[in-house]
């Protein structure tokens, strides 16, 4: 199995996990059952203009016993892996509705946008801050393309192309208007894995140095991913195949004291145990909860 998107191309700008997840969010939100799970009208604009082939390959999931196909054969691969996005998009957007009210912060920054449309869910609900996504330019640039088609206004996002090889990212982020010295969200979904050990403390001291005190991070991490991790995940081998090996792993036991180290406390911290807790009295179980999966909420 590899997790790339459907009918993405090898001359995609979007890694394969991007790609794989709008797909999924696309599929599933035509579903009867989970699309009002998952609630995502826009997924199917970033999964469709992946490719030229890719809205025709879509459409034959308009078909109810294709669709199922493909989740039943995804998930008896590795429980999890399509009906993920069930409760990680939607718990993550709550966390970041929740910080935006409680810290009456007008700035988010959603960082390695990648594929997502918080942005864009969030303005269906009438949540309109002041947006700056950051990614490699050819992301930004696809994403900005994809804008044209989506139905509600995006003049209040602000897309952040950043060489991460040769330029620094905050710098960047100023320079695109954000202000270091008021209250922001920052938000990293399934990105701190992919992030180096000093990278992810860089991020970190950003947040905490370049905005007001009383700032929330929203984001979500993984343990046993790592290729020296004592008990890595299968699924870390096609990541490892398809070029996207995960580099940071943090024990979800060790979570609260890691942020504390950083000058923060933890607002939120949901474990992959917490989270099946959780899942397991709303759905009749066609929802798998990843075991190494966590969500969190820091604030400065």
């Amino acid at each position: 199995m590899a997790y790339r998107g459907i009918g993405q191309s090898p001359e995609s700008p979007v890694t394969g996990t991007a790609a794989w997840l709008s797909s999924i969010c696309a599929i599933l939100s035509k579903d009867p059952w989970y699309g009002p799970i998952i609630n995502d009208p826009f997924a199917i604009h970033f999964a469709a203009g992946i490719s030229d082939q890719a809205p025709a390959l879509l459409a034959e999931y308009d078909d109810p016993a294709k669709r199922q196909a493909i989740i039943d054969e995804r998930e008896a691969e590795h429980a999890g892996s399509f009906t993920v996005v069930c409760y990680r998009k939607p718990e993550m957007q709550r966390q970041v509705r929740e910080a935006l009210a409680a810290t009456g912060a007008r700035q988010l920054v959603v960082m390695g946008a990648g594929c997502d449309t918080l942005a864009l869910r969030l303005a269906a609900e009438g949540i309109r801050p002041r947006i700056f996504e950051i990614d490699r330019p050819s992301v930004t640039d696809y994403r900005a393309k994809v804008f044209k088609s989506v139905p509600v206004a995006t003049d209040h996002i602000t897309e952040v192309g950043v060489d991460f090889d040769h330029q620094v990212f905050g710098q960047l982020l100023i320079e695109a208007g954000y202000d270091p010295t008021q209250k922001a969200v920052f938000f990293a979904e399934g990105l701190l894995g992919y992030v180096s050990a000093e990278g992810v403390d860089d991020i970190f001291r950003f947040i905490k140095e370049k905005s007001a005190p009383g700032s929330r991070f929203v984001f979500s991490f993984t343990e046993s991913r790592r290729a020296d991790a004592a008990k890595r995940v299968k699924s870390s081998d096609t990541l490892d195949k398809q070029g996207e090996p995960p580099v940071f792993d943090l024990p979800s036991t060790e979570a609260k004291a890691f942020v504390e180290a950083r000058g923060y406390r933890m607002c939120e911290l949901l474990t992959a145990a917490d989270l099946k807790e959780i899942y397991k009295s709303r759905h009749d179980g066609r929802i798998f909860i990843l075991p190494f999966l966590n969500l969190a909420v820091a604030e400065t």
